[in-house]
């Protein structure tokens, strides 16, 4: 089975030393025929960074085509992927000089996209890490999205993870599209600091910024922070991008509790 427009995001243009590894290159990119899963278990396995981090590449992409109803081939290898992308981030980032990347730190940016679904609550020091040392655009908004299981998962959300996340997220000198998505990933913690933080971003003046905040204190805080919800989602100019998840919110929360007071009373 071959992929249509099969990418590695940040290798396609990558060229692999070993001959052997390219054979599977050209085979996993449609260019050759063969097995793509054999091809995927070898780059996987190769212990090697670059070859390594494009097959967890191609394990993200797979997964995101299921979206399309394009079955993934290399899923019975997903807790394989995850030890691996593990792997790659206890390593220093590549410069893309070193890793024929299109962009420094594509290891890291690959790593984290392939757990973006596969990541678990033991994986919160591991992506806090990133978060509190990465300047990349790119590799903050997969720490981003990876920290959504971690967060999720735990009893308590590792409080080392949430103030990583509330640090960069309130960093200016980043682009503030990276910090709303940041900010964004608090709404998977379900603790007091995790408001805390949303509270203090809610009141900057870039409404990317309150836009997340407010689907943090809807999605985690609601029951406590319903006013403040309600009068940033009151502020913003018709076609605010983000705002119809804050009125899904409002609504699904407005119907639990219509359901609630509608239930007969013992």
């Amino acid at each position: 089975m071959i992929l249509a427009a099969v990418t590695t995001y940040y290798w396609d243009a990558t060229t692999l030393a070993s001959p052997e590894l390219v054979v599977a290159q050209t085979i996993l990119t449609g260019a050759r025929d063969g097995d793509v899963v054999a091809a995927f278990h070898l780059l996987l396995r190769s212990g090697e960074r670059v070859p390594v981090a494009m097959a967890v590449a191609w394990f993200q992409y797979a997964e995101a085509q299921a979206r399309w109803g394009v079955d993934n081939p290399y899923e019975a290898a997903a807790a394989e992927v995850l030890e691996r992308a593990r792997w790659l981030l206890r390593f220093p980032p590549m410069p893309a000089a070193d890793s024929g990347a299109v962009r420094d730190e594509a290891d890291h940016a690959s790593a984290l996209l392939a757990m973006t679904n596969l990541a678990e609550a033991q994986d919160a020091d591991l992506i806090a890490d990133v978060i509190e040392r990465s300047s990349e655009p790119e590799v903050l908004a997969n720490a981003a999205w990876a920290a959504g299981g971690p967060l999720e998962q735990a009893d308590a959300p590792e409080p080392r993870l949430v103030e990583a996340i509330g640090r960069r997220a309130g960093d200016r000198t980043l682009d503030p599209r990276i910090r709303a998505e940041l900010l964004g990933a608090l709404r998977f913690a379900d603790c007091e600091r995790g408001a805390e933080i949303a509270m203090r971003l809610a009141e900057e003046s870039d409404v990317e910024m309150q836009v997340a905040a407010a689907q943090v204190l809807a999605a985690a805080h609601l029951a406590t922070h319903r006013p403040v919800v309600e009068r940033l989602r009151a502020s913003w100019p018709a076609g605010t991008i983000g705002v119809g998840n804050v009125d899904l919110l409002l609504e699904d929360q407005e119907d639990q509790e219509d359901l609630e007071n509608d239930l007969p009373r013992t």
